[in-house]
């Protein structure tokens, strides 16, 4: 019965994909490879993937997204899923598994119904296969012409966007730093004005300039986490995104003699199986509710503009202190003004972590 099943799901997948006509293997000669959504747990995740031998497959990392933890075991060569208490290995190139026993502590051989593969840097595993092994479900619906995937894993929810909406309180947050060139005058501006803020720093700028990190936290200002090197963190090894976030608590304990309890991803980007380390971890996942768009350099009308439009009681004013050329002139133009403005109205500036205490 479940091998019928299994083919209904092969087959729902490829009729989805329209891919019944075209050969086994071409995709894998395509430099381009085609992108879809498919579902995991009600949510569109769009994919790549290629077919081999009539079956689909996804990049190893793709299940990142239904909370498994997704690893590279460089010795074996082997892709290394693991969700709740199962853990399985998919050596590239082979039609087998290596499936962990944890009752005496051994490994057991499965099989696959087609081998992961290396294709542009990038491990492509079969879905079907995997998710089952992983103890999920998955079904093809003719009706929706749509694939869901029920992943039978829980992860708390954690994406904090705004604090108490009761309250007129305020926090500007400035991301990628400390460097020497923008961050000292926001830090001018913020001491002139009596103001705090936040800062999620990042672990390789921390090392490189120790001596603006000690004055942000001499100044009174909060600290968060933004990773050592701004990986997007949906494309790395669960393994390399915990590596990221403890080295850069390592780094602040070693610089401040403190560590920070608060963590915002680059791009503002995570999947489920981030969460969840960011979960193990302790770590409260700082999102925005306003963001200026400073980055793309925009002038101090437009982010002044954007900033009183857009923010309300509890808001989170997300900025940045990196140099790229001059693209943040217009932030730090209109940073005293967007003080200035909000305190007019009535808004008191507190750092996140008062922010969330209210």
């Amino acid at each position: 019965m479940k091998c019928h099943l299994n083919k209904l799901v092969y087959k729902g997948l490829i009729i989805f994909l329209m891919m019944s006509l075209i050969p086994p293997n071409v995709l894998a000669e395509e430099s381009m490879l085609p992108e879809a959504p498919i579902y995991i747990d009600d949510e569109p995740i769009n994919t790549k993937y290629l077919m081999r031998n009539n079956h689909l497959l996804v990049p190893a990392l793709f299940f990142k997204h239904s909370g498994a933890l997704v690893d590279w075991d460089k010795e074996y060569q082997s892709v290394v899923f693991q969700a709740k208490e199962k853990k399985i290995a998919l050596p590239v190139g082979k039609k087998f598994t290596d499936e962990y026993v944890r009752a005496n502590n051994t490994w057991k051989r499965g099989t696959l119904t087609t081998e992961a593969i290396e294709f542009k840097g990038q491990i492509f595993v079969p879905l079907v296969d995997v998710a089952e092994k992983l103890g999920m479900i998955v079904r093809y619906d003719q009706e929706l012409n749509r694939t869901f995937i029920t992943s039978n894993i829980t992860v708390r929810p954690n994406s904090i966007k705004k604090g108490n909406t009761s309250k007129k309180l305020v926090a500007l947050t400035f991301d990628d730093g400390p460097e020497a060139f923008y961050t000292p005058q926001i830090l001018d501006i913020l001491k002139t004005k009596g103001v705090p803020a936040t800062f999620f720093v990042m672990g390789q700028k921390l090392r490189s300039h120790p001596e603006i990190m000690q004055r942000i936290v001499n100044e009174g200002h909060a600290i968060g986490n933004h990773t050592f090197n701004h990986p997007d963190l949906r494309k790395q090894w669960s393994s390399t995104v915990r590596e990221e976030i403890i080295k850069t608590q390592q780094e602040m304990i070693q610089v401040i003699g403190r560590k920070p309890d608060v963590f915002r991803p680059p791009y503002g980007a995570v999947t489920k199986a981030d969460v969840k380390i960011l979960n193990d971890l302790w770590m409260r996942n700082i999102m925005w509710s306003v963001d200026t768009l400073d980055w793309s350099g925009a002038s101090a009308e437009q982010i002044l503009e954007i900033v009183n439009n857009k923010t309300t009681p509890g808001g989170i004013v997300l900025q940045h202190n990196f140099q790229e050329g001059r693209l943040l002139d217009g932030s730090v133009k209109a940073l005293p003004q967007i003080i200035d403005d909000l305190q007019k109205r009535g808004y008191q500036f507190v750092t996140i972590q008062t922010l969330l205490a209210q």
